[in-house]
């Protein structure tokens, strides 16, 4: 989604969910680091820039919108916890920290124009007279290509495809000779104004990140109960039908008189429950034999056990 250079790689692709934002922000910070983070998840993207420690902007695009400051902040918390993304840092140097910084936040002078159109030169010119700070993009609907300019100099160039500034403008100058090629032209304070401005001074980013973090929590042990009392649900719903097809079998063996046996001898044990833990088992099966004696012969009363027995154990395994 966008087009960056990746300088010199501090980090590349780690899991978003191992990284906590405030420790992360803190090392930045006492190591006076430079570049950016981004962030990659599957719905949006986020590019944090640094300043010599200091967090001079971030950025959130989601769903086609664009947050910036605290939004965007609390935003990449929020997509970390709900898992799937990848983070990179590369450092940079201040000056093409604050030309990049300018291509993502900066004022617009001109968007869209035709080159055809404009006067090149001219423009190349008014830039070197207002020692512009920034990047002008010259751009078709499938080339991309970024001069940078630091008080109107050009301080070097970068194209899709490269992974680092070039200090050829060869491709650039392709780039523009291609038919219906357009330019954006976009200016940004200098690397010292921008360096006032410092997210991490404003933002309470640890605050921040415990209320996510409480929020989730809160919202994984809501998911956790639904499923528990659904999972309790089935369970007493498989014992039941577990329940009434053993006092069918009894039945089968020992008449009517065999559905209140069952009955009685789970009652005594607490309820169906009880089917689930071995040595209720053993106790229900005992007091069942001990009740069919009188009702039946030994051999079905063996049969009939080793039955309920078999059943018990088929279809109490997942339920334990």
């Amino acid at each position: 989604m966008f087009l960056l250079p990746k300088g010199n790689p501090l980090y590349e692709n780690i899991a978003a969910s191992k990284v906590k934002i405030p420790d992360m922000f803190e090392k930045l910070k006492s190591s006076s680091f430079t570049g950016y983070l981004s962030f990659t998840f599957p719905s949006s993207i986020a590019i944090f820039f640094f300043e010599a420690g200091k967090l001079i902007s971030a950025m959130l695009e989601h769903d086609g919108k664009r947050l910036t400051g605290f939004e965007a902040i609390a935003g990449v918390c929020t997509q970390i916890f709900g898992g799937g993304g990848a983070l990179s840092v590369y450092k940079l140097s201040k000056d093409l920290t604050m030309c990049l910084h300018a291509m993502l936040h900066g004022d617009v002078l001109y968007q869209g124009q035709e080159l055809k159109l404009i006067d090149i030169k001219g423009l190349l010119e008014k830039m070197k007279a207002q020692r512009l700070n920034g990047c002008l993009r010259i751009y078709t609907e499938d080339r991309t290509a970024l001069i940078f300019y630091k008080e109107g100099a050009p301080l070097g160039f970068f194209h899709d495809g490269s992974h680092d500034i070039e200090t050829s403008a060869s491709e650039s100058q392709k780039i523009a000779g291609l038919p219906g090629s357009k330019i954006d032209v976009l200016s940004t304070k200098s690397a010292e104004e921008l360096m006032h401005y410092d997210l991490l001074e404003m933002v309470n980013i640890a605050k921040l990140w415990e209320s996510t973090t409480a929020r989730f929590s809160s919202e994984r042990e809501k998911i956790r109960k639904e499923a528990e009392v659904v999972g309790q649900q089935h369970a007493d719903d498989a014992l039941k039908e577990l329940e009434d097809d053993l006092k069918e079998v009894a039945m089968a063996y020992v008449g009517k008189m065999g559905a209140s046996l069952v009955e009685k001898e789970l009652n005594d044990r607490g309820g169906r429950r009880a089917l689930t833990e071995g040595s209720q088992v053993g106790a229900f099966l005992a007091g069942v034999e001990k009740g069919a004696k009188l009702l039946t012969s030994i051999s079905k009363t063996r049969e009939m056990l080793e039955t309920m027995k078999n059943e018990i154990a088929e279809r109490t395994k997942s339920l334990l």
